[in-house]
């Protein structure tokens, strides 16, 4: 508890006559690192999402692009399920098109942007 209540009034815990060694830099610095990602894919594995996993793959088609057509041939399924899907999403989304759907998924995390 004392530790905590010292960084609250901005007492650093790691001093500079520490930070000089660059081996125990290097540590520290690895350690903080390896707890970003730790916490990043936990939070990732949290997310809670609305939408089925298909109707979130469905998504990701859209990002990328792809038209109804193109999605039903990508994953063999008919048109009309591709377009049920889509109508199902936007619905559980309170959108009125794939693009709103799209930028909405992506602000929650729920997609990645695609690089290509």
């Amino acid at each position: 508890m004392d530790t905590v209540r010292k960084v609250s009034h901005g007492e650093y815990l790691i001093r500079d006559d520490v930070l000089a060694k660059p081996q125990l830099a290097s540590r520290v610095l690895k350690s903080f690192r390896e707890l970003t990602v730790e916490e990043e894919e936990s939070e990732q594995k949290d997310v809670y999402s609305p939408l089925s996993s298909r109707e979130v793959e469905i998504l990701d088609y859209i990002a990328r692009g792809n038209s109804n057509k193109e999605i039903a041939k990508s994953l063999k399924i008919s048109d009309q399920t591709v377009k049920n899907h889509i109508t199902s999403i936007l619905k559980k989304l309170s959108v009125n098109d794939r693009t709103a759907a799209v930028v909405h998924a992506l602000r929650h995390g729920w997609i990645k942007m695609h690089e290509e």
